[in-house]
C-alpha cells in the first residue's frame, strides 16, 4: 500500500511538472525562511541561559524623570552606590560591581624584551578588560584552574582566562602564567594571581582580563572613575545583585526608593530619581538602558522576522491548497474508481496527505541545501555567532516540526475535498461537489495572499520614505566631510593642542575642533542647573564641550551674542534657543549676560544658537549648553576641504592626518569615522527594518505571483473550449485577455481595500516613535495598488495571451 501511494505521488508530480515546481519552490522558500529565522532565534534566545540561579540575578539601573526632556534611563549607578546597597539593604545574597576599561597591554619578557598590544583609540566599549570585586565570582560561576576569588581582594592582582593566557604568553601551559606581570596603559602593573576557563557557551560576558577592583583605589584611576562621587555616572560601571532565596524583586525595589531619596539628592522633586532592578534574563534584549559590553538584540525585530517567516510559509501553503483544489477535476475519475474498488475516505485522505508529505519532504531537503547560502546572503540580520549546521538537534527539531505542520496545513483541506467526491457523478463527468464553495475559498486565499503582499509593499514605501527623510533632514548643523577620531584622555593637554594645531596646517584640512562629542551623538552628558531667576527651578541640561572652533566648524547659527572664549576650564557658555525659552526668555537676546550656577561657579551666558538635534530624530530637541573644558576634550572634528570631491585627494588628506597623529601618539592606533556615517548609525534598527520589509515584500510577491501564475495556467486550460467558441464567434485577442485577467485583477483590488487600513495602522504606529516624521500620504497607497495590479497583470497575461492566440480548431476538433 505504501509503495502504491509513493508511485501514485511520483506519477502525479511528474505529470504536472509546472505545478509541482511552483509548489516545491514556494514551500522551499517558506521552509528555508523558517529554518534560517528559527536558527537565529534559537541563538539569540540562548544567551547566558547557562548561569545557575539566573532568575535571581538582576542589574541595578536607574530612571530619571527630567524637566523639559524625555526620561533618562541609565544602565548604572554611581561608584559608591553598590557598596552602600550591600550594607544597607536586606534580602540580597550578594552585590557585585565591575567597571569596563580599555587599555593597551604590555607583556614584559626576558632580557628586557617586551610585547605590546595597543588599544584602539577612542574605543570606550571593551569586551575583554574589567575591574571587578571578588563578589563578581559569587554571581557568575567559572571553573578555576588556579587561584580563587579571594585573590581579587588585594590591589594589583589580575585573573586571566585561558584565552588571555594564550593571547599574551603564547602557551597552553596555563599554570606557567601564574605570577607573571602585565602592564596596562604603561602605568598599571598587575600580577597574574588566578586562571579561569573561558565559557564555551553563548554569552555577553566575554571578559578575559579581570583586575581587582581594589586596584582602582590604589591608583590614580580613583579620580578618573569618580570612585567616591555620588553625582557622577559612567555607563562603564555596572552593578549586579543576586537575591536571597524566596525574596521578590518588589521587596528589594521598595527599599531602593528611600535609598535613592537619601543619596541621590538635588533633583527636581522627590522620587524623580528611581533605582530599579532589571532582570538578568532581559539583558541581551535591552534597548532602553544599554551596556558597554557584549551584544544587544532587538526583540521586536526578532519577532518581526519570526512573523514574516510564518507568513511566508502560510503563503506557500496557500499556493499548494489553491493549485491542488484547482486540479481536482483532473483527479476526479481516479478518486471515483478508487472508491468503487473499495477505498474508504480515510484511506484516501491518508493517500493525499502522504503525497503532500512527499512534496514537502523534497522541499525540506532543498531548503536545507539553501540554508547556508541564505544565512550568508543577509549578514545584517545574522549575528556573528550563528552557524548553519544542518544536523544539530535544534535544526532537526525545527525541520521536523515544519515538515509535520506544513504537510497538515497544506494537505488536509485538498485531501478532505478530493476524498469527498461522489463516484457516480465523477464517473459520469457530472462534476464535483461543493464547487462553488471551493471556488470562493480559492478566491479568498488569493485575496489573503495579495493582502499580505500589499501590506509589505505599502510598508516598504513608507519606511523608505521615512529613512530618506531621516538621513537628509537638516539637523541644524553641517555634517558633510567631517572626520572624527579620539586620543587617550590621559594624554597631556599640550599634546592634544599640538595635534590640533598641526592638523590645521595640512593643506587638505579646513577647520579643526578639539571637543568631547559632535552636536548629535547617541550618548549624552547631563549636568544639573539650579537656575535662580524670576521662577527658580532645577533642570538637567545636555552639555557639549569644544574649543572656539566648534561653533564655526559645525556652522551652528548664532541668534544672539557671541562665541565663548578659549579656556581650559568653563568660563562662559552658549545655550540653544530651547534652553533660552525654558529659562523664560522669548527673545534670545534677553538671555545674554544671565548667570548660570554650573560646576560650583557662576558662569555667564554669552551667546544663543539656533536649535539643533542632539540625538536621532526619534527624540525632541533638548535644552543644551556649549562651553570649553580642555580637560574633558579628547576628540577631534576635522573639516576636509572638498575641492571637486576628488577621492584621491581625500585619501591623501586622511593619510596626512594619520601620519600627523602617529608623530605625536605613536603608541595609539589611529581609527577614524565620518560624522555622517555616525549619524546614519543612529538608525541601525530602522535600516534593518527597511531591509526586512524589502526582503519580505520581494518574497511574498514572488510566492503570490507563482501561485497566481499557476492558477492562471489552470484557468486557461479549463476554459480552452470556451475560448475557442468565443474566437469562432468573433472575439478578439484583447477581449479574451481581458476576460481571463479581469477576475484576478478584481481580487487584487479587493486585497488593496483590505490591506490599506491594516498597513496604515502598523505604519502610523511605527512613525509615532519619531518626533520628526513624514506623513502617510495617499500616493503611497495608490502606488502600492498600482504595483500590485501591475504584478498581477504581468503574471496572468502570459497565459491569457497564449490562450487567446491559440488556434480554436485544436480546442473544438473533438466536438
Amino acid at each position: 500500500m505504501l509503495k502504491n501511494y509513493l508511485v501514485i505521488a511520483w506519477r502525479t508530480m511528474t505529470r504536472h511538472k509546472l505545478y509541482t515546481l511552483i509548489n516545491i519552490i514556494g514551500l522551499a522558500i517558506g521552509i528555508c525562511s523558517c529554518l534560517a529565522i528559527g536558527t537565529i532565534a534559537h541563538y539569540e534566545l540562548s544567551f547566558d541561559k547557562f548561569h545557575p540561579d539566573r532568575e535571581r540575578i538582576f542589574r541595578l539601573v536607574n530612571t530619571h524623570k527630567q524637566l523639559g526632556a524625555d526620561d533618562a534611563h541609565w544602565p548604572n549607578l554611581t561608584e559608591p552606590a553598590p557598596d552602600a546597597i550591600r550594607k544597607e539593604l536586606t534580602g540580597l545574597e550578594t552585590v557585585a560591581q565591575f567597571h569596563n576599561y580599555n587599555a593597551s597591554v604590555t607583556i614584559p619578557g626576558g632580557h628586557g624584551q617586551q610585547k605590546k598590544i595597543p588599544k584602539v583609540a577612542g574605543n570606550d566599549n571593551n569586551n575583554d578588560l574589567i575591574f571587578a570585586e571578588p563578589h563578581y565570582f559569587d554571581i557568575f560561576k567559572y571553573e578555576w584552574i588556579a587561584g580563587n576569588p579571594a585573590v581579587l581582594e588585594q590591589p594589583f592582582h589580575i585573573v586571566l582566562s585561558t584565552k588571555a593566557v594564550e593571547r599574551y604568553f603564547g602557551t597552553r601551559d596555563y599554570l606557567s602564567a601564574m605570577g607573571r606581570t602585565l602592564i596596562y596603559d604603561d602605568s598599571i602593573t598587575v600580577t597574574v594571581a588566578g586562571i579561569i576557563k573561558d565559557w564555551n557557551k553563548i554569552t555577553d560576558f566575554t571578559f578575559t582580563d579581570i583586575i581587582s577592583y581594589a586596584t582602582i583605589k590604589a591608583t590614580g584611576l580613583k579620580n578618573e572613575m569618580s570612585e567616591d562621587n555620588w553625582n557622577s555616572f559612567s555607563s562603564s560601571s555596572q552593578a549586579f545583585v543576586k537575591l536571597a532565596k524566596g525574596v521578590t524583586p518588589a521587596r528589594v525595589e521598595a527599599q531602593l526608593i528611600p535609598f535613592a531619596n537619601k543619596y541621590f539628592t538635588g533633583y527636581e522633586k522627590k522620587d524623580s530619581f528611581r533605582v530599579q532592578l532589571q532582570p538578568f534574563t532581559q539583558l541581551h534584549f535591552d534597548n532602553v538602558y544599554g551596556k558597554d559590553y557584549g551584544t544587544e538584540a532587538h526583540l521586536p525585530t526578532l519577532y518581526g522576522l519570526m512573523g514574516i517567516a510564518l507568513f511566508i510559509l502560510i503563503l506557500a501553503s496557500i499556493n499548494f491548497i489553491n493549485l491542488s483544489t484547482a486540479q481536482s477535476l483532473q483527479r476526479a475519475k481516479e478518486i471515483g474508481i478508487r472508491k468503487v474498488l473499495g477505498s474508504r475516505r480515510a484511506a484516501l485522505i491518508v493517500q493525499f496527505l502522504g503525497e503532500t508529505g512527499v512534496l514537502v519532504f523534497i522541499s525540506l531537503v532543498l531548503s536545507l541545501a539553501l540554508l547556508y547560502p541564505a544565512l550568508s546572503a543577509f549578514p545584517n540580520f545574522v549575528p556573528a555567532g550563528v552557524t548553519a549546521h544542518i544536523f544539530t538537534p535544534a535544526t532537526i527539531a525545527i525541520g521536523l516540526a515544519i515538515l509535520i505542520l506544513t504537510s497538515l496545513l497544506s494537505g488536509f483541506y485538498p485531501a478532505w475535498i478530493l476524498s469527498s467526491f461522489v463516484p457516480a457523478k465523477t464517473l459520469k463527468n457530472q462534476g464535483t461537489p461543493a464547487g462553488s464553495t471551493r471556488n470562493r475559498l480559492g478566491k479568498g486565499l488569493v485575496v489573503f495572499q495579495f493582502t499580505i503582499s500589499i501590506v509589505f509593499i505599502i510598508s516598504t514605501i513608507a519606511v523608505s520614505n521615512q529613512m530618506h527623510f531621516l538621513l537628509n533632514k537638516d539637523m541644524g548643523f553641517t555634517r558633510d566631510a567631517i572626520v572624527r577620531f579620539t586620543v587617550n584622555r590621559k594624554d597631556s593637554l599640550n599634546q592634544r593642542h599640538l595635534l590640533r594645531d598641526r592638523l590645521a596646517e595640512l593643506p587638505g584640512v579646513g577647520k579643526v575642533s578639539l571637543d568631547n562629542s559632535p552636536p548629535a551623538v547617541n550618548g549624552w552628558w547631563k549636568t544639573t542647573v539650579d537656575f535662580q531667576g524670576a521662577h527658580p527651578f532645577k533642570s538637567n541640561i545636555n552639555a557639549r564641550t569644544g574649543d572656539t572652533n566648534y561653533i564655526p566648524l559645525y556652522e551652528l547659527k548664532l541668534l544672539a551674542g557671541r562665541n565663548f572664549v578659549a579656556s581650559d576650564t568653563p568660563r562662559e557658555v552658549v545655550i540653544n534657543n530651547t534652553y533660552a525659552q525654558l529659562l523664560g526668555f522669548r527673545n534670545p537676546q534677553q538671555a545674554i549676560g544671565v548667570i548660570l550656577p554650573l560646576w560650583g561657579r557662576q558662569i555667564p551666558i554669552v551667546g544663543v544658537v539656533a536649535d539643533f538635534n542632539q540625538r536621532s530624530l526619534r527624540f525632541a530637541i533638548e535644552p543644551t549648553l556649549l562651553t570649553e573644558d580642555g580637560r574633558s576634550q579628547n576628540a577631534y572634528s576635522v573639516k576636509l576641504r572638498m575641492k571637486g570631491g576628488n577621492p584621491a585627494d581625500v585619501q591623501q588628506t586622511l593619510k596626512s592626518i594619520e601620519q600627523t597623529y602617529r608623530s605625536i601618539f605613536p603608541d595609539e592606533v589611529f581609527s577614524y569615522t565620518f560624522l555622517d556615517e555616525n549619524i546614519a548609525k543612529f538608525y541601525t534598527e530602522q535600516r534593518k527594518m527597511a531591509q526586512l520589509v524589502n526582503l519580505a515584500m520581494a518574497i511574498t510577491i514572488l510566492i503570490s505571483g507563482m501561485g497566481l501564475f499557476g492558477l492562471a495556467a489552470l484557468t486557461a486550460e479549463r476554459r480552452t473550449r470556451e475560448i475557442g467558441i468565443r474566437k469562432v464567434l468573433g472575439a478578439r485577442v484583447a477581449d479574451i485577455t481581458t476576460m481571463l485577467s479581469r477576475d484576478f485583477v478584481l481580487l487584487v483590488l479587493i486585497a488593496l481595500v483590505i490591506s490599506s487600513p491594516i498597513a496604515w495602522y502598523f505604519m502610523h504606529g511605527w512613525l509615532q516613535d519619531f518626533n520628526y516624521r513624514t506623513s502617510l500620504s495617499w500616493w503611497i497607497f495608490a502606488l502600492a495598488g498600482l504595483g500590485a495590479v501591475a504584478i498581477a497583470l504581468l503574471t496572468v497575461s502570459f497565459h491569457a495571451v497564449r490562450a487567446a492566440l491559440a488556434n480554436p480548431v485544436k480546442a473544438l476538433r473533438s466536438e
